[in-house]
């Protein structure tokens, strides 16, 4: 782990002899990724990045444990922070806000959340670290400076209201009402609770003692989080006279500007295996659109610049071949879920997109269960009495599905059911051995039906 000790004597260096620093190589490799969304101050880059030639290489990431996962959304910032230790020798630090997800974050939402118990958000807590720490070891990152991983529970624990009303003395309530998350709830009539309220003086707070301990002047967040960097830049100006800053990567959008980020079930996509199988997450890159495909890679891949635009012109070069989203699936999956993850998420995808539906004849009820993991769907038999029924049990769109259909969109088992009103016979329509169907519509949406 490199000493402060050395970081100022590199700092040092590098204003001697003109070397740009590692925070502005970092954010230089963010805009030309297209993820330098907003900054704070703003255009941090201006002037030849002349705020970040003073910071320490050092920048931090919160994750607030509201669930026992992290999702696709955590992983755009959490490889923010590996890339900036791999490409560019900055030390990452990745902040759990176990006290912070005890009040609620009021960013980007229009009513309270609600609160959850302390006791779910200790487990949450521990889960999240040690899938970060899961995802930094498969990341297999050579670098002289390595991922910390901090709770920021441990300055909270032992505070007192007495303590936490003095240390915000600092703050002033004509900002924190100024804040776009505060405004919009009130502008909007919703209100909002002290407790949320107050949310932005521990982030603010969490930024400070980051600061102070471990001399991180810098970290990267969601769109939402301006704000919020914002209020803890002015809370460290004004108890230490030193300047900060931060960046906010966008929100990932498809061409009509949804949000990205749900399976073909629309499901979450979660960091992990229980939540969202390998097979569905392996997919969700596999199906990208192409030109989707190339942005997730700058977005998320871990490779340089250089690297990544030579996949991209081999990807342009090969049309049909999905050599971008190939490329993407493989390195995503194996940092999320190891070696061992992508290949059951071949394995099943070799099955289902190339091989014989009775291949699946050879795998285990329970390790069929895994490989589609929440891409399935639990079906009762007794209710389910047509094709049409079971159709629209997999599809949001009745009508729609029942259209599908007719044009031969959709199969069972691999064979196609063309008549919504045909009945269903339990007895050819199970896989050998097993109370389960697959289920696909078109070439590249399968998911398991598991009968009740």
């Amino acid at each position: 782990m490199i000493s402060k000790y050395t970081i100022n004597v590199i700092r040092k260096i590098n204003s001697q002899t003109g070397i740009k620093s590692p925070l502005i190589q970092f954010c230089q490799d963010l805009q030309q990724r297209d993820l330098l969304s907003t900054s704070h101050p703003g255009e941090i880059l201006s002037n030849e990045g002349i705020l970040l030639k003073d910071l320490p290489p050092t920048l931090y990431s919160g994750f607030d444990p509201t669930a026992n996962s992290l999702h696709i959304g955590h992983l755009f910032i959490l490889n923010g922070l590996f890339r900036s230790s791999k490409l560019f020798n900055c030390k990452p630090i990745a902040l759990i806000g176990e006290a912070t997800a005890l009040i609620g974050d009021p960013s980007g939402r229009n009513s309270e959340r609600p609160q959850l118990p302390k006791e779910e958000v200790s487990e949450n807590s521990i889960a999240i670290k040690n899938q970060i720490l899961k995802i930094h070891s498969n990341a297999n990152i050579n670098s002289n400076v390595e991922l910390e991983v901090i709770n920021n529970m441990d300055w909270y624990k032992d505070m007192s209201m007495i303590d936490y009303l003095r240390l915000s003395k600092k703050f002033r309530v004509g900002e924190m009402m100024r804040l776009g998350a505060i405004k919009d709830r009130l502008d909007d009539n919703f209100g909002i609770s002290f407790t949320e309220f107050a949310y932005q003086t521990l982030q603010s707070y969490d930024f400070y003692i980051l600061s102070q301990t471990k001399d991180c002047f810098f970290q990267i967040g969601g769109s939402d989080q301006l704000g919020h960097i914002n209020s803890g830049y002015n809370y460290i100006k004004r108890c230490t006279k030193k300047l900060s800053g931060g960046v906010c990567l966008p929100l990932l959008t498809d061409a009509s500007g949804n949000k990205l980020g749900k399976s073909s079930a629309g499901h979450s996509l979660w960091l992990d295996s229980e939540k969202t199988s390998p097979y569905a997450f392996y997919q969700f890159f596999m199906q990208l659109h192409d030109d989707i495909a190339e942005k997730m890679l700058l977005s998320l891949s871990l490779n340089d610049i250089d690297r990544i635009k030579e996949i991209i012109e081999n990807h342009r070069n090969n049309l049909g071949k999905y050599v971008a989203q190939q490329s993407l699936a493989e390195e995503m999956t194996i940092l999320v879920h190891g070696e061992n993850g992508l290949d059951l998420a071949k394995r099943c995808s070799n099955i289902l997109f190339r091989g014989n539906i009775s291949d699946v004849d050879y795998i285990s009820e329970t390790e069929l269960e895994k490989l589609f993991g929440p891409s399935s769907f639990k079906i009762s038999k007794s209710s389910t009495l047509t094709y049409g029924q079971l159709a629209s049990s997999t599809r949001n769109d009745k009508i729609k599905g029942e259209q599908l259909m007719t044009k031969g969109a959709f199969k069972v088992n691999g064979i196609v059911i063309t008549d919504p009103n045909k009945n269903i016979d339990f007895s050819t329509i199970l896989l050998k051995n097993k109370n389960k169907s697959i289920i696909s519509w078109g070439k590249r949406k399968f998911f398991l039906v598991c009968w009740e």
